[in-house]
């Protein structure tokens, strides 16, 4: 049996690397890290550092960054393998043209890090713990407690989630328990069987917590009902700034609003404007349009925003979880079965 060459530009601890190599005895795995790359690894020019030998036949690509689609760099790719749920980073690169070479992500290993990030988030803008935090360092015991502190619980609100993917799903579970009403929207507005990778014990695989599921289309029509609105949604052609002025204009003044997709689906400068004028109440915000967030941007300074550095999916469980998923695409892609997480081009996610 012919050798499938298997190339992972990411940083895998010799136990990941074990269990990928136990799949089959017909994989063979090369690994350059950050360390044999410099430290922008994921950028083009660099993979120029690896020697032809094994990129010319390299068959299956791990890893994330812009450097994954420079199919001129790898002439016997097949597939690639993202270490990341996000793909937007591939779609100006060779292989987004590629219908021949497959692409599957690693949609579902976020599903608890950033659902019980969105949590916090909504408690700590629930409860202002920014104006806690700020009297602390003034060590102010403030005489108006009951005024400022009497805020409102979370049971008996309303959590709109804008996409229903694995991380929302997740989410819904955690905040149904609370006793918060959850809303939420796709693309479709229809409840279907969640088909990615899931964590055992987690999310709404049948989508039969939300309230109403609305489409895309009628996103406008659930804002208005939320107590808190969560965007969880890809970045797409489609959804970019899918969040804009008329979207905040629709939220309730009452609003906090937590972002924690890509800052590409929100209309900053409308954002800005509707914290400032007092179109919604709060932000909670991990990511932005350009990252880092630029010195000079409005955001920074305001008092009712809580900024955070991309760092919502962060766990010290993501490659355990990422191994398993590249494990059993391994076993699908051996055995001519479908991928989990296979990228649909046309949907971009």
């Amino acid at each position: 049996m012919n050798t499938i060459h298997i190339l992972s530009l990411q940083d895998l601890a010799s136990e990941y690397l074990d269990k990928l190599r136990a799949v089959s005895p017909r994989l063979e795995i090369h690994q350059y890290n950050a360390d044999d790359l410099g430290p922008s690894h994921h950028e083009p020019m660099l993979l120029e550092a690896i020697p032809s030998a094994i990129r010319d036949q390299t068959e299956i690509l791990f890893g994330w960054g812009k450097c994954m689609g420079q199919t001129t760099l790898f002439p016997q790719l097949k597939w690639l393998q993202t270490h990341s749920a996000g793909i937007d980073y591939l779609f100006d690169t060779p292989v987004w043209s590629r219908s021949d070479i497959l692409i599957s992500n690693a949609r579902g290993v976020h599903a608890v890090p950033m659902a019980e990030y969105a949590l916090a988030m909504m408690l700590a803008l629930t409860r202002d713990v920014p104006l806690m935090l700020k009297l602390q360092s003034q060590s102010e015991w403030p005489d108006d407690r009951w005024a400022k502190f009497a805020r409102p619980e979370l049971r008996g609100q309303t959590l709109g989630l804008v996409g229903y993917g694995a991380i929302s799903r997740e989410l819904a579970r955690l905040s149904q328990a609370l006793g918060l009403r959850v809303l939420a929207c796709n693309n479709s507005g229809q409840r279907s069987t969640y088909q990615g990778y899931h964590i055992p014990g987690t999310g709404d695989p049948q989508a039969t917590i939300p309230e109403t599921i609305y489409s895309t289309e009628r996103l406008l029509d659930m804002l208005p009902a939320c107590d808190f609105v969560v965007v969880l949604a890809p970045l797409t052609p489609d959804t970019r700034h899918m969040i804009n002025t008329s979207a905040f204009a629709a939220m309730k003044n009452s609003a906090m609003f937590i972002n924690l997709a890509r800052g590409g689906l929100v209309d900053e400068a409308a954002l800005a404007s509707a914290l400032t004028d007092g179109q919604i109440a709060a932000a909670g915000l991990d990511v932005f349009a350009k990252e880092p967030l630029p010195a000079e941007s409005p955001l920074w300074t305001l008092d009712n925003v809580i900024i955070s550095p991309h760092v919502s999916g962060f766990t010290p469980h993501y490659d355990a979880r990422s191994t398993d998923i590249f494990a059993e695409n391994l076993r699908r892609y051996l055995n001519g079965e479908p991928l989990l997480n296979h990228v649909k081009r046309g949907k971009s996610y």
